[in-house]
């Protein structure tokens, strides 16, 4: 088995040889019109982990994935992945990673997104009747610098339209007409605690938070039309907890109360308006006005706030714009983690990554020298080797499959499965002899294939739970690692074994 000139065109000829080189060079192709798609631990960004109210089954999980993916694409976001995880955890990566675009970014995704507009005490509006979200400035969207106010128009459904004619009307006299709250996720079945000094600082706030000369609203008003109820106490009595039985949510000013070991407790930093308005979520107090109090169906409302500087008010109105048009998710969540990779350290990752890989081919390359001391053995395994990256490469590359540092992991593992096997593969070749009788060395490659066809079903099989259920980081160890035995066992190990038996 010299490699004579013959034996060479022969083995050009041979099936497994042609096979072999027809699925190298096609994957070349995905490489050069796709390209390799990096995950966050090598170009840089942001991974957000969220943890839903409650476990999900597969319909409301793939809607909460449609929402929230909506969500960031109308953020004007690219390069974004919205991933499940089991039943009660999604995870987010984005290309994002400067703190206060991050910032945004998850309070975007913490929002369930829940609309809700209250005239006199009764909910009128729901996020079920908005329709469509106005975005031309012709017909009122954007920013009033003169004022400093936005304004978000939006459209209504009939029985929206209609529900709320029947609930306003009447709601203006010749004095005063009354106010619609609007809120995006009202704390619900929740109470508020604030000490006296707070009560006092709010129990007259302004319908332009931004206009110190606006109309007031008192907190009595205010209480009435968030429908949830305000108590003032200067500290947290065990008498004022007890008497909170009733409620899931409390919601308390941040740093002032020392809380109990009650998972309820909720505490609310500072707002940019009224700690109030940020505490039950409210977006705008608008009055309403003849024309919609006189029991006939309006089909547009609008929400408007204050903003400073026209990047504030864009920021608020691409948030209200966004949560509005993706629509209310179907389960609350929170945040449960978030980890950022800048670009420049994604990018030493990477360098790094290649590195270790060129050093550990170059390692295995020796040791096979040192153990058969010819370089055409060595040749054809570091040659297998670099084949068998490119090609996994090259899948990768078609299914759109991000790389991560467990997918490098996963190549790193199937590559040196498939030097364990191609050692199995040229020590049968060699052995010549097996117990007292001389077998043929197809006998001994079949037996060889028996070897790594159960190896790689073992492996497989361990692979196939951790890729079709997605645990964590793990998924993409598996996907490479499971591409990497299923080609090396139908592609480049009949190559190798053929090739070994011509060059030996």
């Amino acid at each position: 088995m010299g490699g004579t000139k013959t034996e060479i065109t022969e083995l050009w000829k041979d099936w497994r040889i042609k096979v072999y080189i027809a699925v190298l060079l096609l994957s070349f192709i995905p490489l050069l019109f796709f390209g390799l798609e990096f995950g966050m631990d090598f170009r840089g960004g942001t991974i957000i982990q969220l943890r839903l109210e409650e476990p999900v089954d597969p319909v409301t999980m793939g809607t909460m994935i449609t929402v929230l993916s909506e969500r960031l694409n109308g953020f004007g976001l690219k390069d974004i992945s919205v991933r499940p995880f089991g039943t009660e955890y999604i995870t987010v990566e984005v290309s994002a990673s400067d703190s206060a675009t991050v910032g945004q970014l998850k309070n975007l995704l913490s929002q369930q997104g829940s609309f809700e507009a209250i005239v006199d005490g009764q909910v009128v509006l729901y996020s079920e009747d908005i329709i469509g979200v106005v975005t031309n400035p012709q017909k009122g969207y954007g920013y009033i610098s003169s004022t400093q106010k936005w304004q978000v128009p939006f459209e209504l459904s009939k029985e929206g339209s209609d529900r709320f004619a029947a609930q306003a009307e009447g709601k203006c006299t010749e004095e005063d007409c009354e106010r619609i709250f609007m809120f995006i996720d009202r704390p619900q079945n929740a109470a508020i605690v604030v000490p006296q000094a707070f009560y006092s600082d709010e129990s007259e706030m302004r319908i332009d938070p931004t206009n110190p000369g606006s109309y007031p609203i008192l907190i009595e008003e205010f209480e009435k039309n968030t429908l949830i109820p305000i108590l003032v106490a200067d500290e947290l009595t065990p008498e004022l907890v007890a008497g909170l039985d009733n409620y899931s949510k409390i919601i308390v000013p941040e740093g002032v109360y020392s809380l109990p070991a009650d998972e309820r407790f909720v505490e609310r930093g500072n707002s940019s308006t009224y700690w109030l308005w940020g505490a039950t979520n409210l977006k705008s107090v608008l009055f309403l006005t003849p024309g919609v109090t006189s029991g006939e169906p309006v089909r547009e409302a609008i929400i408007t706030g204050g903003a400073p500087d026209i990047e504030t008010a864009l920021s608020d109105m691409t948030e209200i714009v966004v949560v509005l048009r993706s629509g209310r998710l179907p389960v609350s969540l929170s945040i449960a983690s978030t980890s950022s990779v800048s670009p420049t350290l994604g990018s030493t990752f990477l360098s790094d990554a290649l590195l270790m890989g060129l050093l550990a081919w170059l390692a295995v390359g020796a040791l096979v020298f040192i153990r058969y001391r010819k370089p055409r053995v060595t040749g054809l395994m570091m040659m297998g080797n670099a084949s068998e990256i490119l090609i996994i490469l090259g899948i990768t590359a078609l299914i759109h499959h991000q790389l991560d540092m467990a997918s490098i992991a996963g190549i790193m593992a199937a590559v040196g499965t498939g030097v364990d096997q191609f050692i199995i593969i040229t020590d049968e070749i060699t052995r010549g002899e097996r117990g007292d009788y001389q077998e043929s060395v197809v006998a001994r490659i079949k037996r060889a294939f028996r070897i790594i066809v159960a190896s790689a079903m073992t492996t497989g099989a361990a692979m196939i739970p951790l890729m079709t259920l997605g645990l964590g980081l793990l998924k993409g160890f598996a996907i490479t690692t499971l591409i990497g035995i299923i080609i090396g066992v139908l592609v480049v190990r009949p190559a190798f074994g053929k090739a070994i038996e011509k060059f030996m």
